[in-house]
């Protein structure tokens, strides 16, 4: 139930950064693959909503309380679903402002950028694992 109720806060975001042009530049989601995504995204969220919803629901009606802790616990439970609602909804209403550095590998850079416009990443200078310094083995000669 947990992970029903996190789910959104983390797919929300995720969706919106791969389908924005200004965070992801030309490596963006295309519009066909976006609306795939949002509609199985939303789906999911769905059945995720409704099975928090019809699960406190059966606990409010079913539970061995009193009818007046149950209608605290009813009202409580209703507005913290309001408010998650909320919460969902302003993730997907939030405009994206900002770009990222992943927009300066578009063709504004001559540069970096081919004839079709694509960035070419290989070129860059970057420095990873393979072009580290690796620490000497010592002998057991160096120990003596």
């Amino acid at each position: 139930m947990i992970l029903s109720f996190e789910l959104p806060f983390a797919l929300i975001p995720l969706l919106k950064f791969t389908s924005s042009k200004t965070k992801m530049g030309i490596y963006a989601n295309s519009t066909m693959i976006s609306a795939v995504t949002w509609v199985i995204g939303f789906l999911i969220m769905a059945i995720n909503i409704y099975y928090l919803a019809s699960s406190f629901i059966k606990i409010l009606l079913h539970g061995h309380r009193k009818l007046v802790a149950s209608i605290f616990l009813g009202i409580l439970g209703f507005l913290g679903m309001a408010v998650y609602l909320a919460g969902i909804a302003y993730l997907v209403c939030r405009r994206n402002k900002e770009a990222t550095n992943l927009v300066a590998l578009t063709s504004e850079n001559p540069n970096i950028c081919n004839e079709s416009g694509n960035a070419e990443v290989y070129g860059l200078p970057r420095e990873d694992i393979a072009s580290m310094q690796l620490p000497q083995r010592r002998s057991n000669a160096d120990d003596l």
